[in-house]
């Protein structure tokens, strides 16, 4: 008999009635069902397996594995009630006092509530939750090279970086190792001081590097916006209606209500619904005139760059760093943002992929969330567009909810090293 999951949603919690076995086979489905809950916010969850019929020491671990994920977000996630079988195994291996719920503590506690400071703001089709608001003065950002020079295959100079540890930022770089910069540099983006970095080959496996003590990561840019300093703007986010997820071009604009700046900074860690994006898959060192990734035609651009022909990496989880101006801006700025169809606002973003990690709903602390994400490999590093053509075009990337971080920039005060 496989596993069968029956909802029932509660006055404070989920209840997921199980039955049938949970074993190596089965058990994953518990650990979506989980998942999906916790995606859609539900952080008290409890599991009914009063007729689980076997439990294998297999489909203990995936207990614990749905249990480690409520716990990630603040949530929890025990047994509400079992079966003579499975309180038999639980006894045995002495596991009954941590995946059982305490009948002591059997209603379970509210969440905290939110600081009494905090807000909730909707705009259209987003709600941002707990929004706090950008304290100081703007973040000094310092622009590289040109990213136009750089893919059109004209000559650019690398620049040596060494990333202070609360830095962010995005461009065309690799990890420093003493190699060629241009054949090797790829889509970076950088999040509080952690660097990643896609090599340009298909397939590619991600490089980073994560601060550690003294350790900080070096890195050789041909084309990059790098700003100083953790964004002191912050929110939850999810959407506001009855939409399964929020557009990044929606939060976006969301986040712009929040500040006067004509340029912000921006890191969003969700939980992706569809994301759209391209990966550069030859080295920049092989672009001449007329074989470039800019070239403008269509069969030129397969042979440099890797498309999403539809929104990819459901069901996992991104941290996207972004730059964005309220207008189309000329000079350095305007060679590194581009106008996002259907608003006034241009934008230049690149997400980092990550296998699915819960995140609790709300206010994250931004170094702490990168550090979590990190503790997994990282999966792709792409480069986003909007593609909203009918029947034609790949679409919008979308995250089903998460948190923000934002702050104005200033690009006078970090210089343009163009």
């Amino acid at each position: 008999m496989d596993l069968s999951i029956d909802r029932v949603e509660q006055e404070q919690v989920v209840l997921l009635v199980c039955s049938g076995r949970v074993d190596a086979e089965t058990g994953p489905e518990l650990v979506r069902a989980v998942a999906d809950e916790l995606r859609r916010g539900h952080h008290a969850i409890r599991l009914d397996l009063h007729a689980i019929t076997f439990l294998s020491s297999a489909g203990i671990r995936h207990l614990f594995d749905t249990q480690r994920s409520a716990k990630a977000v603040g949530g929890s996630c025990v047994a509400r009630r079992v079966s003579a079988v499975v309180k038999r195994v639980l006894d045995l291996t002495r596991l009954s006092p941590l995946l059982m719920e305490d009948a002591a503590a059997a209603a379970p506690s509210s969440p905290a509530a939110a600081p009494a400071a905090a807000r909730d703001v909707t705009s259209g089709p987003v709600t941002l939750l707990g929004v706090e608001r950008p304290a100081g003065g703007p973040l000094p950002c310092r622009l590289f090279g040109d990213p136009a020079d750089v893919v059109a295959g004209r000559a650019a100079e690398e620049v040596a970086c060494r990333i202070p540890r609360h830095a962010c930022g995005l461009g065309l770089a690799a990890i420093a190792d003493g190699r060629s910069t241009a054949t090797r540099a790829g889509e970076m983006a950088v999040l509080a001081g952690a660097a990643f970095h896609r090599p340009p080959h298909p397939h590619a496996a991600i490089d980073y590097v994560v601060p550690r003590g003294e350790l900080l990561a070096d890195v050789a840019v041909l084309s990059a916006a790098i700003w100083e300093g953790i964004p002191t703007g912050r929110a939850g986010f999810e959407p506001s209606g009855a939409e399964p997820s929020v557009r990044l071009d929606d939060l976006i604009a969301a986040l712009l209500t929040q500040t006067e700046a004509d340029t912000i900074g921006i890191v969003v860690a969700g939980e992706v619904h569809g994301l759209v994006g391209v990966e550069l898959i030859r080295p920049l060192a092989e672009a001449r005139a007329g074989d470039a990734p800019v070239t403008g035609t269509r069969d030129a651009a397969a042979t440099w760059l890797s498309f999403s022909r539809e929104p990819v990496h459901a069901r996992r989880t991104a941290a996207i760093i972004g730059i964005i101006s309220r207008s189309s801006p000329v000079g350095p700025l305007g060679r590194f943002v581009r106008g996002v169809p259907g608003h006034g606002f241009a934008t230049h973003c690149h997400a980092v992929v990550f296998p699915f990690r819960p995140l609790r709903r709300g206010v994250l602390d931004l170094p702490a969330t990168v550090a979590d994400l990190a503790a997994s490999s990282p999966l792709a590093v792409m480069h986003l567009v909007t593609d909203p053509q009918p029947v034609l075009g790949s679409g919008r990337s979308e995250l089903a909810r998460g948190a923000v971080w934002f702050a104005p920039l200033d690009l006078a005060a970090g210089g343009d090293a163009t």
